[in-house]
């Protein structure tokens, strides 16, 4: 688990067929590919201006962050990345200057909503950065938000909304599970049980949901409810024998199940969703945990070391920050990314103008983000396998 950053930012288990062929396909658990080289800033390389003489334009990004809620790891993380980008492209010759103004987040969704508002009507906020699940309804349907033009950017949430101010720049949990089986299928797994955590992804997963219905009865999926006694549900899954479990819950859900279906002798692949921090759920498994750890990705991670957006990443993070990266972080510096490209082409101020330089196509060093047909520029979902350090390793 990392340290906090400043309030104030400017198998020892015989492995089936099924399994054998899916641990190649995922990758073998051992050590993470070297991250070598640094390419021109392309996350935010820009055409050049000509007169480009003058002052730059001041841009105020604000950001709300859960620092003790389910997403609390991903969430400092998330910050992390995007701080990394926002000072790096400060330090260059860019039309914009961005004012990074982090607050911690209220656990109160009226409180949030005011501490918002706040960022928009004293520090002068056209863009909340990076909410998670926990904040970012509320945020979505504040009338108060909507009437200030306040753009909501690159949200670490996957829920699926429909607001006319909010920018994702990440798939949606309903497709992460979706992309989830299918890749599964194709490694030669037929049996996938999906357990779901009732209040996660706010009940929009739950039993009896339209989408729950499709996926069971299209893909063949058992479905088990987490509700009740973890060691119950651990025994009732393990006796099917399924060749993978995919958890719809945060990291806390991921873990305690885990170490549950261990009990029971199940090591089949443990599947969780972008809402799981791999580093601590492998805390909570134990480096002795003899199962498959999987998460899916939805952006490039770490161990995708060939993209420039990577090599990029990899370098500002050990000069601004001196710290390794992760998935939250890559997501949060491309998200970033994207929007001070996408900014920079504004020709004025105000929400208009804003919100015309959001609707683009950026490509932030060899992985693109399309908002030209629509608020959701990227529908990426990758699985990756996590080693014993809770490190994603490369497929």
């Amino acid at each position: 688990m990392r340290k906090a950053l400043p309030q104030l930012m400017s198998s020892c288990v015989p492995a089936s067929a099924g399994r054998r062929r899916a641990l190649h396909v995922l990758g073998s658990l051992g050590a993470l590919s070297t991250l070598a080289g640094i390419a021109t800033p392309a996350a935010f390389a820009q055409p050049a201006q000509a007169g480009q003489s003058g002052p730059r334009r001041q841009l105020v990004v604000g950001q709300l962050v859960d620092r003790t809620g389910a997403q609390a790891d991903l969430a400092r993380d998330y910050l992390a990345g995007a701080k990394v980008l926002f000072d790096a492209y400060n330090a260059s010759n860019g039309s914009l200057h961005i004012v990074h103004v982090v607050r911690d987040s209220d656990s109160n969704p009226r409180a949030a909503i005011a501490q918002a508002v706040a960022l928009a009507d004293t520090d002068h906020a056209e863009i909340l950065f990076g909410p998670g699940d926990a904040l970012l309804p509320a945020l979505a349907t504040s009338a108060e938000l909507t009437r200030r033009g306040v753009q909501i950017v690159a949200p670490l949430s996957g829920l699926s909304l429909n607001a006319e101010n909010v920018w994702f720049t990440r798939a949606d949990y309903q497709a992460e599970m979706d992309a989830a089986v299918r890749q599964l299928r194709g490694f030669g797994l037929s049996s996938v049980t999906l357990a779901v955590s009732p209040d996660f992804a706010a009940g929009t997963l739950a039993a009896g949901t339209q989408w729950l219905s499709r996926l069971e009865k299209e893909m063949s999926i058992q479905t088990v409810p987490l509700t009740g006694n973890f060691d119950d549900i651990a025994r009732r899954i393990a006796a099917t024998r399924p060749g993978a479990v995919i958890v719809a819950g945060d990291t806390l859900t991921y873990g305690s199940l885990g170490r549950a279906l261990a009990t029971q002798s199940w090591y089949g692949f443990l599947v969780g969703l972008s809402a799981v921090s791999p580093a601590s759920a492998r805390e909570i498994l134990g480096t002795g945990y003899a199962g498959g750890m999987v998460v899916s990705q939805i952006a490039p991670g770490p161990q995708e070391s060939t993209l420039r957006v990577v090599k990029e990443h990899v370098a500002r993070m050990k000069q601004y920050l001196d710290e390794p990266p992760s998935s939250a972080t890559l997501a949060g510096y491309i998200g970033a990314a994207w929007l001070v490209r996408a900014a920079s082409s504004t020709k004025g101020p105000g929400p208009l103008e804003l919100r015309r330089a959001l609707q683009t196509r950026v490509d932030v060093g060899d992985f693109t983000l399309d908002f030209t047909r629509g608020l959701r520029g990227s529908q990426y979902v990758q699985l990756a396998a996590i080693n014993k350090s809770g490190v994603p390793q490369r497929a």
